[in-house]
């Protein structure tokens, strides 16, 4: 079925993005830089990874090609702007009323605002609401890239 072969691309991407997530967990723990709740940032890294393998699988979906390249070229030119209007270099609290309108609709947004609120204690949103919008979107990116994969699965494949 289709949507095996969806979960499966988006499930190996996940893999991938936690095995790279260990290196700042590492940095973090050898600095001494603890978070209030070391389980609970673990969770929402896991989270966050999820949403963001079913971000790069709908990313992949459209245009529907078979050269890598076309992909991770969308992909680069919807992922790297988010970094810039997620709270990653200004905290949201900071961001004029249409920065935070903006920042509110990337999931990164929630998962920094996560991460603020573990190691200091200061976040935007509440904890909940981070995990739900976390949650929401990868639920949603899933459920987009199986769509718009079949609808361009029988371009790709001619």
């Amino acid at each position: 079925a289709l949507w095996m072969i969806v979960v499966g691309d988006a499930l190996s991407s996940f893999i991938f993005g936690l095995i790279i997530s260990v290196v700042p967990l590492v940095l973090t723990l050898a600095l001494a830089i603890e978070p209030l709740n070391f389980i609970i940032l673990l969770f929402g890294l896991i989270l966050a990874n999820l949403c963001f393998a079913a971000l790069s699988v709908l990313l992949s979906a459209y245009p529907p090609t078979d050269i890598p390249a076309t992909s991770m070229m969308l992909s680069s030119l919807v992922k790297f702007p988010l970094v810039f209007i997620s709270g990653v270099f200004i905290p949201v609290e900071q961001l004029p009323q249409w920065g935070v309108a903006i920042a509110s609709i990337s999931p990164l947004t929630y998962f920094t605002d996560l991460t603020r609120q573990l190691f200091l204690n200061k976040g935007f949103y509440p904890l909940a609401a981070d995990f739900l919008a976390v949650t929401a979107f990868a639920v949603a990116f899933m459920f987009a890239a199986v769509k718009l994969h079949g609808k361009t699965l029988a371009k790709r494949l001619s």
